[in-house]
């Protein structure tokens, strides 16, 4: 365990350092957005907003003026337009110069990924000139306009633009290894232990890789008929399907000592409502696309907010990993309710919305693992008390509460069914109402002990050794060792052992040979045993004698 969260805490410190070690640091040059419907075969917008929220203007065809400084995009360092991918139709992007000069490149849904690059950003080459470059127009068919028509446009050199997209490679790449390794060491534990909350949290992480495949545009390099708007798709279910499986995730890994039924009923409700809007979202998109879309974020909203009664529900009932799960999942939370947040309006876009997701599910997914850990370690505890629990009742059930012994019912189990022949001894306290009498109980309660401590150190492998009742004993032993207890040697040592009040106590033992593989072979093996008993206490006591009816106990 603390191997393991040591390496988990590393990597963590690591995947942090990389992060913010690696993170580009260029000179952007700002870009003014201006937009404006289109008309039906219309060329060109009649009149630019460049301050309102493009929102406003709801669905349908849009020019849009991307107004900047002008700069030179030279054949050793030309110049990139980037913007963020969002549901439309078609675009064409005509890149304006100085010298009154135009260069045009157009793309559809189906042929968008010849521009589209890792993070979902397409990236729009602009002819090396010349003249300096003064501005771009965009003419975009079948705007969603959910998030906006263009979105994080931003204009700079291919250097810089290589630089960003090595760095979220790299943060592509790490997510994707870190995820796949937890994939793997999950699943192999859930194939061996069979924890449901750890098959859950596996197809959570299968989905969150599924997501980031998607999101990132390498479904659309991997897959060339997937169309943006169907990737588009993909990102909202899969996305619903993650915080299915986390919420569901976190609910079987609490248990029901924190999440009781009422919170276990919510959570059911809203996974429910999310997946269904979810599902409508992907399947009527762009019919009804602003009413779904909207419908979508509040249903993920809901979802979020059961972070509060849980986190209160896991705080109560003071589980031993709260704060390690709180922190857990804090993060992915918060960039949750962000772009929940931006979904319904109230927050801009930001890069980082679209990418600060991976960081944060970075960590929650080693700091789940630990906590994975730490909870199949809580489990184990509790099994092993458990089983150390059971061991203690089935041996206060199985054997005498004074001698230790077993009690007649566990020998009689246990000895029936037996193959091999066996040596049934029957040893008898001589005189032990007197030892009563005269010494009391207590005093007969240490002869008991003491000759149950015999039997013990005389028995055998393979034997059992009960007190059968009162002053009864007895000793089953294979033929086979026979020679290791024989019954002068338990005489013997009664003799020798040392008694309450140095009293002394003798015993009488009756042996017969044969064997117990049916009740039938046990009752006739004891009648023998016991009138060799009887004979031996007729003879004197303190002695042993073997039954007579060697035929009989052979032939059994």
């Amino acid at each position: 365990m603390k191997q393991l969260r040591g390496l988990i805490l590393r990597l963590l410190a690591a995947l942090t350092l990389a992060v913010l070690a690696s993170a580009p640091a260029h000179a952007r040059m700002p870009v003014q957005t201006c937009i404006a419907p289109l008309e039906r075969g219309q060329a060109g917008p009649l009149h630019f907003d460049c301050n309102g929220d493009q929102k406003r203007f709801g669905s349908g065809d849009f020019g849009v003026q991307l107004l900047f400084a002008p700069a030179i995009s030279s054949p050793q360092d030309p110049l990139v337009l980037r913007t963020t991918s969002v549901w439309q139709d078609a675009e064409r992007v005509v890149f304006r110069y100085a010298d009154g000069t135009t260069a045009a490149l157009a793309f559809n849904q189906e042929t968008a990924r010849h521009f589209i690059t890792i993070g979902a950003i397409f990236e729009f080459p602009v002819p090396a000139r010349k003249a300096p470059l003064v501005g771009a127009y965009f003419e975009v068919r079948g705007s969603a306009n959910w998030r906006g028509v263009v979105l994080g446009a931003e204009l700079m050199h291919r250097s810089e633009s290589e630089e960003l997209q090595r760095w979220l490679v790299a943060l592509y790449a790490s997510f994707a290894g870190l995820s796949l390794a937890l994939l793997a060491y999950n699943v192999a534990l859930w194939t061996v232990l069979r924890h449901r909350f750890q098959l859950t949290y596996s197809l959570m992480v299968a989905a969150l890789m599924t997501y980031t495949f998607t999101s990132s545009s390498l479904a659309m390099h991997a897959i060339p008929m997937l169309a943006n708007n169907d990737r588009l798709r993909l990102n909202y279910l899969l996305l619903s399907l993650t915080a299915v499986f986390g919420l569901r995730f976190v609910r079987e890994f609490l248990g029901p000592r924190v999440i009781g039924p009422v919170l276990r009923r919510a959570i059911s409700v809203m996974s429910a409502a999310a997946m269904a809007a979810t599902i409508a979202f992907a399947l009527l998109a762009p019919m009804l696309g602003w009413a779904l879309d909207r419908l979508y974020f509040i249903a993920n909203g809901g979802m979020l907010l059961l972070a509060v009664p849980i986190v209160w529900a896991a705080w109560r009932a003071k589980v031993h990993y709260f704060w390690l799960f709180l922190l857990a999942w804090s993060a992915p939370i918060a960039v949750s309710v962000a772009r929940a947040a931006h979904g319904l309006g109230l927050v801009e876009y930001s890069f980082w919305l679209d990418n600060g997701n991976l960081i944060a599910l970075s960590v929650e997914s080693l700091l789940s693992t630990l906590l994975i850990v730490a909870r199949l370690r809580e489990l184990a505890n509790e099994r092993d008390r458990a089983q150390a629990s059971e061991q203690r009742a089935l041996r206060l059930a199985n054997s005498d509460p004074l001698t230790g012994l077993l009690n007649r019912r566990a020998f009689i189990h246990l000895a029936i069914g037996r193959t091999a022949a066996h040596r049934l001894m029957l040893v008898d306290i001589d005189h032990f109402k007197s030892i009563n009498d005269r010494l009391g109980h207590d005093a007969g309660d240490e002869v008991l002990c003491a000759v149950a401590e015999v039997l013990q150190a005389c028995r055998p492998p393979g034997s059992l050794a009960v007190r059968l009742g009162g002053e009864e004993f007895a000793l089953l032993v294979p033929l086979q060792h026979q020679r290791e207890c024989p019954p002068e040697r338990i005489l013997g040592a009664i003799r020798a052992h040392r008694m309450p009040l140095d009293w002394k106590v003798t015993v009488s033992l009756g042996f017969a040979e044969g064997r117990v593989t049916s009740e039938e072979d046990w009752k006739r093996l004891y009648r023998l045993a016991d009138a060799a008993l009887y004979r031996a206490k007729a003879d004197g006591r303190d002695r042993a004698c073997r039954a007579t009816d060697f035929a009989a106990v052979g032939a059994a």
